[in-house]
């Protein structure tokens, strides 16, 4: 089904599109659509918080080899390890927005990657989602896995695996950023009868709105 016919179908239904994007444009739509300033400052106090934290750690890694050897040789292990992490966290994160979608009664969901943004998505193809049904599926990858990451850093562990898990932390909520700036973006919306759409076939988002 081309752009026109997918369309066709929503504004006999009475929506019209408000917005849209080509999926091998998303950043420059997210880059003209940013979020509030007190949006942006939450989201880096957070960033900041937690390079904080893995210097902290750092630091203590330090002080107990008190030797540059057994220092690199424990900061291999910890990259190491956030590397392996990183390779699971990124399908992962995916298959929780699918879990989520398909909750929610989306019938068709897509992998997919923008290899020229290095950009990953789980897309429900031809399915409406108002802002409560699109803050949970953008949302969820970032209270789980954030969530089980902080949680990991309470168990017992050596050093270079707690700083491998702070990594994949801050990792992570830079990887969230794309599903952060699309719920900011929704949640302008909130009060109107506003509704994201993914064609998939032909690679791209519709935000439609019921006249």
């Amino acid at each position: 089904m081309d752009k026109e016919t997918f369309l066709a179908f929503y504004e006999k239904a009475g929506y019209r599109v408000i917005d849209s994007f080509a999926y091998s444009d998303i950043k420059r739509f997210l880059a003209r659509n940013r979020p509030s300033s007190r949006f942006r400052i939450t989201y880096y106090v957070v960033l900041l918080l937690v390079l904080f934290a893995i210097g902290f750690m750092i630091g203590i890694l330090w002080n107990e080899t008190r030797s540059v050897g057994p220092f690199l040789l424990e900061i291999g292990k910890s990259i190491a390890l956030a590397l392996v992490g990183c390779a699971i966290l990124i399908p992962l994160h995916e298959f929780i927005h699918w879990l989520v979608y398909r909750s929610e009664g989306a019938a068709d969901v897509r992998f997919g990657a923008v290899w020229r943004s290095f950009t990953f998505y789980a897309a429900a193809h031809n399915f409406m989602a108002d802002y409560i049904t699109f803050s949970r599926v953008a949302l969820a990858p970032l209270r789980i896995l954030s969530g089980l990451l902080i949680v990991l850093l309470l168990f017992p562990m050596p050093w270079c695996g707690r700083i491998a898990v702070g990594a994949l932390l801050l990792f992570h909520l830079l990887s969230c950023s794309g599903d952060l700036m699309m719920y900011s973006y929704m949640n302008q919306y909130r009060h109107r009868p506003v509704f994201t759409v993914d064609d998939i076939d032909n690679r791209y988002t519709y935000f439609l709105e019921k006249e």
